[in-house]
C-alpha cells in the first residue's frame, strides 16, 4: 500500500499541469506608416478560465485623438476547452469596424465531436480533422501552452478557423529577439505565420504569451506591444454562446 502511495506522489510531481490560468493584458496599438510606428490606440486581452473551459476575449480601438483620421475597432471572443494538451475551440465571433461601418462581422460554431463547423449559420464545405482546433484568437493561447511543454520545438501546426475557412497553418520559430517592455529588455521567441500575415514575440516571463503582435490587415499594418499584465483567479465563467 505504501509503495502505491509513493508512486501516486511521484506521478503527481512529474505529470504536467494542464490547467489554464486566467489573466488580463493591455497593449498599446500602433500603425506602421512611412513616418514610422504611430501610437493610435490600445488593445485589451482577457482569458477567463475555469477547469478545462475558457472564454478568451480581445478588443482594440483607436483613441479619440485619432478617430477623426482613422476610426477603427475590433472585438473578438473565443470559447472552448482544453482537452489534455490540446485546445478545442467551439465558438468564435469577430466584429470589426472602420470609419463607423462594419468591415468584418462573422461567427463560427465548431462541433468538433461531429467534425464540422458553421460560418454565419452555413455549414463549411468539408469536414474538420479530429484533435485540436483553434481560431484566430485562441491560437495565441495554444502557442503559449505548447511552448511551455516544448520550448525547443521549431514548428507548431494547428487547424485554424477564420473567415476564410478551417485550414492547417504552420507557426515557425524565427529565432530570438530582445525587445523592451516597459523599459525592461527581455528575450523573446519570434514566431512567424506568413499565410496569416502574422508575427508574434513570445516571452517566457509572461508564460510564453505574446508581448508583441504584428498583423497585416489589408493595406494596414498593426503592431501591438504589451504594457500591463496581471494573472487573475477564476471566479467562474459564462459559456453562453448568445453574443
Amino acid at each position: 500500500m505504501k509503495k502505491y502511495f509513493i508512486l501516486a506522489i511521484i506521478l503527481t510531481l512529474v505529470t504536467p499541469v494542464f490547467a489554464l490560468s486566467s489573466y488580463q493584458a493591455k497593449f498599446s496599438l500602433y500603425v506602421e506608416t512611412d513616418l514610422g510606428n504611430l501610437k493610435i490606440g490600445k488593445a485589451n486581452f482577457a482569458l477567463d478560465a475555469k477547469d478545462k473551459k475558457y472564454v478568451y476575449t480581445s478588443d482594440a480601438s483607436t483613441s479619440m485623438l485619432w478617430k477623426t483620421l482613422y476610426d477603427y475597432s475590433r472585438t473578438e471572443t473565443s470559447i472552448g476547452m482544453k482537452n489534455i494538451d490540446q485546445l478545442v475551440s467551439s465558438y468564435y465571433i469577430v466584429n470589426e469596424n472602420v470609419k463607423g461601418s462594419t468591415k468584418n462581422k462573422y461567427e463560427i460554431n465548431i462541433f468538433a465531436e461531429k467534425n464540422y463547423a458553421t460560418y454565419n449559420g452555413e455549414k463549411y464545405v468539408g469536414e474538420i480533422e479530429p484533435g485540436g482546433l483553434v481560431d484566430s484568437l485562441s491560437v495565441y493561447l495554444a502557442l503559449s501552452e505548447d511552448m511551455k511543454l516544448n520550448p525547443e520545438q521549431t514548428v507548431f501546426n494547428y487547424q485554424v478557423a477564420n473567415s476564410k475557412g478551417i485550414k492547417r497553418q504552420d507557426f515557425t520559430v524565427d529565432g530570438r529577439e530582445t525587445i523592451a517592455i516597459n523599459d525592461t529588455e527581455i528575450e523573446t521567441i519570434k514566431i512567424l505565420c506568413p499565410e496569416l500575415n502574422l508575427s508574434l514575440n513570445l516571452a517566457k516571463e509572461y508564460g510564453y504569451l505574446p508581448v508583441m503582435i504584428r498583423k497585416v490587415n489589408g493595406k494596414t499594418i498593426f503592431n501591438m506591444k504589451l504594457t500591463e499584465y496581471s494573472e487573475l483567479y477564476a471566479k467562474g465563467i459564462s459559456l453562453n454562446n448568445d453574443q
